[in-house]
């Protein structure tokens, strides 16, 4: 008889909610099983405190399937959508090297520690570069 584990063992995420940003902090699995979670908690987070950016802790992360990628992506493009900054913190170099090898690595602003991190997301908003392709 094969056991099932409860997805909710293998992974936790705990949410504070700050003045003006959320720090999620994930530890365990994130997998098909446990990505919802992630995604759901920072979602109830942000319709609570209307954030103006959100930091998520990878530092207790001990494994990352393509649905925690997924929900990565997904986090980095709802930030987007309500204007918002997403810095992800404390990478583990499993995860570090999958993004690298994706290309997604570029897409996301990663700090060494969560405290790095906060001072990113509390920063005044940089304006928007130019390009060349705006001329």
């Amino acid at each position: 008889m094969e056991e099932q584990s409860d997805p909710s063992e293998r992974f936790t995420v705990s949410i504070g909610l700050h003045e003006n940003f959320i720090v999620a902090r994930a530890a365990g699995e994130l997998d098909y099983a446990s990505a919802g979670l992630l995604n759901q908690q920072v979602k109830d987070a942000w319709a609570t405190a209307q954030s103006g950016g959100l930091v998520v802790d990878l530092d207790g992360l001990t494994f990352c399937d393509s649905m925690g990628i997924g929900v990565l992506v997904l986090l980095l493009r709802q930030s987007r959508e309500q204007q918002s900054t997403l810095v992800l913190s404390a990478i583990p170099p499993h995860l570090e090297r999958i993004l690298t090898i994706t290309g997604l690595r570029t897409a996301f602003q990663v700090e060494a520690s969560v405290e790095e991190a906060i001072q990113t997301v509390q920063a005044p908003p940089k304006p928007p570069q130019a390009t060349d392709s705006d001329d």
